[in-house]
């Protein structure tokens, strides 16, 4: 896939606002009065949700805060991603965020994936760091090692990281970023389902994120803890691998900010 130029905003685009006051906007109620970022909001629903006592509270908790909701029936999720994906090309909205149904997300979740976009124009994909609910349960971020491998980090720094590969349990996504690459933007890929292998949706957008010169961006602060009989975070990823003497590549510490 050749890279494509970032488009340059039209005037009507909302920018972000000037001056250190840009983060008082957080603080501001209801979330549909933003001027920006104009964020709506995406639950990936699942036929049957399971925990449902523990993962709707939260999104209960954003529309009580007057956030925008995309309205979506089930459907797989490589599909309603792009459907929310074209939907937010659509709106006048800035920003969506995509929220899978099987974690329980933090109640101040927009606001703190919403400061990394007011300070640096140039984040367009910012996601918090989850876990995968199997074994080995590592961190959903991973970077490609000297031998073009994805390799999950077995430590990292507190704030925003960027990375090659971007878990979407939770993910506030840019309009340019649709705007900047081919749909669909999500997809499975079953060419390797016979060797146990099938990549899913957030490898192929990463995938394409990379060919485009798109950053993925992680803050390392926020966990949306996936939901199985208990719950994954990362106390759970480091007791697997204390427990099973997994071996730990260590690549190069990546730079964040605070």
């Amino acid at each position: 896939m050749a890279k494509r130029k970032r488009p340059h905003r039209k005037k009507q685009d909302l920018t972000p606002p000037p001056g250190d006051d840009r983060l008082a906007v957080l603080d501001t109620l209801p979330i549909a009065d933003w001027a920006y970022p104009r964020v709506m909001v995406a639950p990936l629903l699942e036929r049957c949700i399971a925990h449902a006592d523990k993962v709707l509270w939260p999104l209960i908790s954003y529309a009580q805060m007057g956030a925008p909701y995309l309205k979506m029936g089930y459907g797989r999720t490589d599909f309603n991603r792009n459907k929310a994906a074209q939907e937010l090309l659509k709106s006048d909205m800035t920003h969506v965020l995509m929220l899978d149904i099987d974690h329980t997300h933090p109640d101040d979740l927009i606001q703190r994936l919403s400061k990394w976009v007011l300070l640096d124009d140039d984040v367009w994909v910012v996601g918090g760091l989850n876990f995968r609910r199997g074994a080995p349960f590592d961190p959903c971020i991973y970077f490609y090692g000297e031998d073009d491998t994805v390799y999950a980090p077995y430590q990292w720094e507190q704030g925003l990281m960027e990375c090659d590969v971007l878990g979407t349990g939770c993910v506030l996504f840019d309009r340019r970023v649709f705007e900047a690459i081919e749909p669909p933007w999500f997809t499975y890929d079953y060419s390797s389902v016979w060797k146990n292998h099938w990549p899913g949706e957030d490898i192929s957008f990463s995938a394409r994120c990379r060919e485009a010169g798109v950053k993925l961006y992680a803050d390392t602060t926020v966990t949306s803890p996936h939901m199985i009989d208990g719950k994954v975070d990362e106390s759970t990823f480091r007791a697997y691998h204390n427990a099973t003497n997994q071996q730990v590549v260590n690549l190069p510490p990546k730079d964040v900010k605070e």
